[in-house]
């Protein structure tokens, strides 16, 4: 007598093991765009003082400031609300140092053709009773950028959102050229700081 395979059941089989698949993989990407939290479960608001800094470089304190503020309020874990005011757990911040480092020199003229910008940042976040729930002296972002005209990536979002035009950048001496691209690159290195400081403060593991 022939027997037969019941296939339908086995493809059912296979397509219910194919959605268990896709909804944890969903779970975790939405996980890891920062929507839950390691906090505990008492502190439901955190203040986020006005960071402090340490640097010669003018502005950076509020600016990142702002950083932080639509990183952590577009995540949705956690109610930020202003500084001062009362809440379950304040973030500290500070500026701490702003510095470049070559990363690439032309071999013909050893001109400095490419720079890497540094900046770190010290965190704190503390409940109101004086518990530490975070603490990093150090958060370090880097970003490289041009520092002539020819190694300038005009393309670039960094470059987009500055002041520097691609027409321009021929009659800029390469001092000039070297300040404008570390500006520019200065947002993105702000923004990088503080997504690093929400994930490993805030941003629960998957």
């Amino acid at each position: 007598m022939k027997i037969t395979k019941n296939n339908s059941t086995g493809r059912s089989i296979s397509a219910l093991a194919l959605l268990l698949v896709v909804f944890f993989n969903m779970s975790c990407g939405y996980q890891l765009q920062g929507s839950g939290s390691i906090l505990p479960n008492d502190v439901k608001t955190i203040s986020i003082r006005n960071a402090g800094n340490s640097t010669t470089v003018s502005g950076l304190g509020p600016r990142f400031t702002e950083k932080l503020r639509a990183r952590f309020e577009r995540a949705g874990s956690i109610k930020i609300l202003e500084s001062g005011s009362p809440a379950d757990a304040e973030l500290i911040t500070t500026i701490v140092s702003v510095g470049s480092r070559n990363r690439d020199v032309s071999g013909e003229s050893n001109v400095e053709v490419e720079k890497d910008l540094v900046l770190t940042v010290s965190a704190e976040l503390r409940k109101k009773n004086g518990q530490i729930l975070y603490k990093n002296p150090a958060i370090t972002a880097i970003e490289s950028f041009g520092s002539v005209s020819t190694n300038v990536v005009t393309t670039s979002s960094s470059f987009a959102q500055g002041n520097l035009g691609a027409n321009s950048l021929g009659t800029l001496t390469q001092r000039e050229v070297s300040r404008g691209q570390a500006a520019q690159t200065m947002e993105g290195l702000l923004d990088e700081a503080a997504r690093r400081l929400y994930l490993n403060a805030v941003a629960s593991d998957f």
